[in-house]
């Protein structure tokens, strides 16, 4: 490792997220440097002291590979005028910069610390304006420190940006104070780093604070996989695994916690600990619904059997009895959830019921969990279908950090007599909490999914709690209507959901298994389907070939799938430019899929009749194509699946991942018109009927497993998938 010291000249890029910087330097022997590696917050006029080493970029030529960087605020009085005068100080200009300079001398910073008003006595300063400086150039100090303390624990800017805003000015002695906070949803830093910062500053290893924090830290990340509470046995035993002590140690933590209202039990359940956020939403959920629990009273009731006959009539179509038993059901209910596989004629009985509560001057509001699900109900339904997210409205607090919030709710409910949810499967807890305070409480709620599919990504599994629990009208749709004679997509849905093998690789089919025992050769074969023989056959385009597999990781994972297919279906050339993050490359072309919710993002949508309209936030699981990448104004152009067109900066990208290749989780909701499902190398948590089913019901016209056949019989024998903590069902049944 070499070290160099230097001044910053200029600042070139910065990525505001990660921190990572690109800027040149004079050294000490009068040398320009060029400069890269993560250095958050650098300012032009600032003395630094880099440790690293020189590389030969294949494009940039050489620069300084930076490992470590200290950074002294400059002494030389140019250097100063320059520094305060970079931008850290809105409003501070270089004439005044110079001004203040020239009047403190060696004394300058100081002022601006210590004596802010003094700044006043510099022509042209106010003391209110002086006040303003002397608290601009803190708070960049502050979290200049703050950002230089983290890094020394390899944190991004980002996270030190996050803490920063949340603790301000005092960012730095509340870190060392208490790391474990760091550990808290709204920071979200990983345990063990928050335990090594605490341990390095002497924290002892069996301190209630750090022994309180495990057991948080287990809860929260328990919530993340989909449960809203955990055992309190499980609890305690995963905390004494994670800071490796005695079980008993953690008892005293535990009661502490309860004490502060960390943690919540309840008389009726007192092994259940729940986060606030958890029992909060399940309380709601279950008081909401009892009190919607009703029947209509309204006069037109009576003449239901006429109303579903002159519908039938009208649109020349025939209910059988089930499907009229459901249609029933909405129309007599406040609350009814109608479940069924796929082709048992959910979206004929969305139609049917839109129509009916429409003649009768109802309004009714059309949903779904995600957007590619809102735009395929709209077009199978021919009604208008919104995403759950946008029918709430996401406004933002002034008065909390401008924390993303639901314009919709009790004070602000619904505009609607009746609320349709489609792909009710996907609703976790939060979402369901969120959207029952926006439900009027004399409108009617409409559940309709399948809930076989695979449980929500978010915590809790609520539409088959409200099925179990046995408290709500439940219609269950088992004939196969939507089935074409040479199909056998949805036959064979219902044969591995019913614990069959499926009809597989018959001649002129839809439905194949083609076995591929070695990774290598799947993932040949994988490409051959996508490139050659899906489109060439089937005159299926590649763009309109999902590949969904059921991990992440592994040859067969959808990382490593991603990367092939990006070479393979969108490869690089001169006129595609492309934006290089970390290890990933966004390309013009590609596929890609937004990761979190980002309530904040600014989107626009030209309509079907041409006007422009504009909203915010784009979530997790919302998939499209990059349109367009600017270099220059450093900014990519994603048009998602529902017309919505967003534009991110390169430092937002990590909002991105490709999504040639998705998981089955991700994939929730969505309908392809050809499929491929990898099945090798799956692990046995993941190696679940439901999970084969999930993927298989999104495929349109074809469906093409490839890989292990002692897998595929595995997956439709195992009914054992991971149990999910979850209270709601119990309340519902009190």
């Amino acid at each position: 490792m070499e070290q160099i010291k230097g001044t910053i000249r200029s600042v070139r890029y910065t990525n505001s997220k990660n921190g990572y910087t690109v800027c040149d330097i004079r050294t000490d022997n009068n040398a320009d440097v060029t400069l890269v590696g993560i250095m958050p917050m650098l300012v032009e006029g600032e003395n630094i002291v880099a440790t690293g080493e020189y590389v030969n970029h294949p494009y940039y030529g050489r620069q300084f590979k930076v490992e470590k960087c200290e950074r002294n605020i400059p002494t030389i009085e140019e250097e100063m005028i320059q520094y305060l005068s970079s931008g850290i100080i809105k409003g501070l200009g270089k004439m005044t910069a110079r001004n203040i300079v020239e009047k403190f001398k060696d004394r300058t910073f100081e002022i601006f610390q210590f004596e802010p008003l003094r700044l006043a006595e510099v022509k042209g300063i106010t003391p209110g304006k002086a006040l303003v400086f002397g608290q601009a150039f803190m708070e960049h100090e502050n979290m200049r420190n703050i950002m230089m303390f983290m890094q020394k624990y390899g944190i991004s800017a980002e996270i030190a940006g996050k803490i920063w805003k949340k603790f301000g000015n005092y960012a730095e002695d509340e870190v060392k104070q208490n790391p474990y906070r760091l550990a808290e949803p709204d920071i979200g830093l990983d345990f063990s780093v928050c335990d090594r910062i605490a341990l390095s500053q002497g924290i002892d290893p069996n301190s209630l604070e750090r022994l309180k924090s495990a057991l948080l830290y287990v809860l929260s990340s328990e919530t993340a996989k989909g449960h809203t509470y955990l055992p309190k046995k499980e609890l305690i035993g995963l905390g004494a695994k994670l800071v490796r002590v005695q079980e008993e140690l953690l008892e005293n933590a535990f009661d502490a916690l309860l004490l502060e209202d960390m943690i919540f039990v309840e008389r009726q359940y007192p092994d259940r600990v729940y986060s606030e956020e958890m029992i909060r939403a399940e309380r709601y959920v279950a008081r909401k619904l009892a009190g919607l629990n009703l029947k209509r009273d309204d006069y037109w009731v009576k003449e239901i059997d006429s109303l579903i006959k002159d519908y039938e009539s009208e649109h020349g179509i025939y209910l059988d009895s089930v499907q009229k038993e459901a249609v029933k059901c909405a129309l007599t209910n406040r609350v009814c959830i109608i479940t069924g596989g796929p082709g048992t004629g959910k979206t004929t009985i969305i139609k049917t019921l839109i129509k009916i509560f429409d003649s009768k001057g109802l309004s009714v509001v059309l949903a779904a969990p995600t957007g590619r699900a809102a735009k395929r109900v709209s077009e199978t339904s021919g009604y208008e279908a919104r995403t759950i997210h946008r029918l709430l409205e996401v406004g933002y607090s002034i008065e909390n950090n401008e924390e993303p919030y639901f314009m919709r709710n009790e004070d602000n409910p619904l505009l609607a007599d009746v609320i349709i949810i489609d792909e009710a499967s996907m609703i976790d807890i939060i979402m369901m909490e969120a959207l029952l305070r926006a439900l009027p409480l004399e409108a009617g709620l409409i559940l309709v999914g399948d809930s076989d599919q695979l449980p929500s990504v978010g915590p809790g599994k609520v539409l088959s709690d409200i099925i179990e629990s046995n408290a709500f009208p439940v219609v269950k749709l088992q004939t196969i209507f939507r089935q074409n004679e040479e199909s056998n997509i949805i036959t064979n849905a219902h044969l591995i959901n019913q614990g069959n093998m499926p009809n597989v690789n018959e001649e002129e089919g839809d439905f194949f298994f083609i076995p591929k025992l070695r990774g290598k050769e799947l993932i040949n074969c994988i490409i051959d389907l996508c490139t050659k023989h899906i489109p060439e056959r089937f005159g299926i385009d590649p763009q309109d070939i999902q590949v969904i597999s059921p991990m992440r990781k592994g040859d067969t994972g959808v990382i490593n799938l991603n990367c092939i297919l990006q070479q393979i279906l969108n490869p690089e050339r001169e006129d595609k430019p492309q934006k290089l993050l970390g290890n990933t490359i966004f390309r013009l072309g590609d596929r890609v899929m937004q990761i979190r919710n980002d309530y904040a993002q600014l989107w626009t949508m030209i309509d079907k009749d041409g006007s422009v309209s504009e909203g915010l936030g784009v979530y997790n699981g919302d998939m499209g194509i990059i349109m367009d990448i600017d270099l220059k104004a450093e900014l990519v152009t994603v048009r998602f699946d529902d017309n919505r067109v967003c534009e991110y900066r390169f430092d937002s990208l990590d909002n991105l991942e490709h999504a040639f290749a998705s998981t089955v989780h991700k994939s929730q909701g969505m309908e392809f018109p050809a499929v491929i499902i990898p099945l090798l190398g799956v692990p046995k948590s993941l190696a679940c009927r439901n999970l084969l089913y999930t993927a298989v019901t999104r495929a349109r016209k074809l469906v093409v497993l490839v890989g292990s056949p002692a897998i595929m019989e595995e997956m439709i024998k195992n009914t054992n998938e991971r149990e999910r903590y979850s209270g709601l069902k119990e309340r519902l049944m009190c």
